[in-house]
């Protein structure tokens, strides 16, 4: 096939085509169309085979041209696209598609592609894994976790109430600037008076005050309050007191641990804090030590990455912020309050990495020639069905409908093409009783998802 191919560079592997199929090309093509449609079209008038050229030009010259560019267009791409070695990836937009006879077909074709790169060298590369040594004072600050979430609220009735105490209040609030119509309503907020989490409005207006009681009184809301639908605003708030009370926490002593689970002692219970509290660590330890040898590996790379592939995993990080928004307690007002343009516009970013990340591992598969057999497809189906609590067969059966299995088949390849990163990389250990991780793992092991108020006041 006789051809002319303009191509045009762009941005983040995006390219421009422009493609001429020669007038011979184009001519012949038209001779066998309307050879075709002599032969077989019906025309009223005219027997079958015997329709004159002129007459088949004028009543099918839309249907011919379809199909000389039916017939022409398709091998004519597919040709340059095999010329030119682009990888596309989804569907390419064609337009200004242009043809007539004795003329050559004419066509834009705007796609994106795949990004050529050299891989680098992936074995070898130098990480340290840091572990954080478990003490006792991470012990027991967990259990002291754990007796907190065991207190009992006790109602103060002999006195007001002072810092440190729990005030149960509904709040009316009226909007003064900017005004609105609905006013702001909330029954049985908590607030622990004096706390630096709580404003010094509410602090100010709520000691001294016993179960019944009204105040009333006016909370300007900083510009950075962190609940959007209150920043930069002012309320006049009546509050009404439910109840006030003080927080009593269980001795620390065996029968605290009986009371706890499965335990004969307190000692019982230390020992598996210190246990979980270790088995985080190691996790939070690997994690990390991932984390930095994807780092060292990205940084020998810097090529463009598809704009679709960016959007797209921008999007997933998107669904999966707000998805850990809401089981984290967060209202879904104050979900869609927030500042998802900022926030999206952050992911993006967090998403180039990822798509370089992908790719590079995936020429890193293909080198070590990983293959996903359909039984470890299974395993990660039946994880995943049991995390959320569904039958496999079940998921199995609308992950396939969803065509999403190929999605999974992908992710256990970049786990075992970084695994192969890992198990060639040149590890120092480093232990340390002030990593960030000790605490995280902390929090983990007392069982502290990330949470947020839906209110702040």
């Amino acid at each position: 096939m006789k051809l002319q191919v303009a191509v045009t560079d762009l941005p983040q592997c995006r390219k421009d085509l422009t493609i001429e199929v020669a007038a011979d090309e184009v001519r012949s093509e038209f001779e066998k169309a309307y050879e075709a449609y002599t032969r077989y079209a019906k025309v009223p008038g005219f027997r079958l085979g015997r329709v004159p050229r002129g007459v088949i030009k004028q009543r099918f010259a839309k249907e011919v041209t379809d199909q000389v560019v039916g017939n022409l267009l398709p091998p004519a791409l597919e040709h340059v696209l095999n010329e030119h070695k682009l990888n596309i990836i989804g569907k390419p937009h064609l337009d200004d598609i242009s043809v007539s006879e004795g003329e050559p077909l004419r066509f834009k074709v705007a796609l994106e592609i795949l990004p050529e790169f050299e891989l680098r060298e992936y074995k070898g590369l130098k990480a340290t894994k840091r572990i954080a040594r478990i003490t006792d004072e991470d012990v027991e600050r967990v259990l002291e976790h754990f007796r907190d979430s065991a207190a009992e609220f006790v109602p103060i009735e002999d006195r007001p109430s002072q810092d440190g105490d729990f005030i149960s209040v509904n709040f009316a609030g009226k909007y003064i600037e900017p005004q609105e119509e609905e006013d702001l309503k909330a029954d049985n907020v908590q607030i622990e008076l004096g706390s630096a989490g709580t404003m010094a409005e509410f602090n100010e207006h709520l000691r001294g005050v016993r179960a019944d009681d009204v105040r009333e009184f006016r909370v300007n809301y900083p510009e950075n309050f962190a609940s959007q639908g209150l920043a930069g605003k002012t309320l006049d708030f009546t509050a009404t007191v439910v109840a006030v009370r003080r927080k009593e926490l269980p001795e620390l002593d065996d029968d605290f641990a009986r009371d706890f689970g499965e335990y004969e002692n307190l000692q019982q219970v230390r020992d598996r804090i210190r246990e979980d509290l270790t088995a985080n660590a190691e996790i939070h330890s690997g994690n990390g030590l991932r984390d930095d040898l994807l780092e060292e590996l990205l940084s020998a790379y810097d090529f463009d990455v598809p704009f679709t592939m960016v959007e797209q995993r921008a999007a997933e990080r998107t669904r999966e912020y707000a998805y850990l928004l809401l089981r984290s307690g967060v209202s879904p007002q104050t979900v869609n309050e927030l500042n998802w343009e900022a926030q999206i516009s952050q992911f993006r970013k967090q998403a180039i990495h990822d798509v370089r990340a992908a790719l590079v591992l995936a020429r890193i598969g293909q080198a070590e020639n990983i293959r996903i057999a359909e039984e470890e497809v299974d395993a990660e189906v039946e994880r995943m069905a049991a995390i959320n609590g569904e039958p496999p067969a079940l998921l199995k059966a609308r992950l396939t409908k969803d065509d999403a299995l190929s999605s999974i088949e992908n992710t256990l390849r970049y786990q075992k093409a970084l695994g192969i990163v890992l198990s060639h990389a040149e590890i120092t250990i480093e232990e340390s009783t002030e990593d960030r991780k000790t605490e995280q793992a902390q929090s983990e092991a007392a069982g502290e998802g990330e949470s947020r108020s839906a209110e702040q006041v």
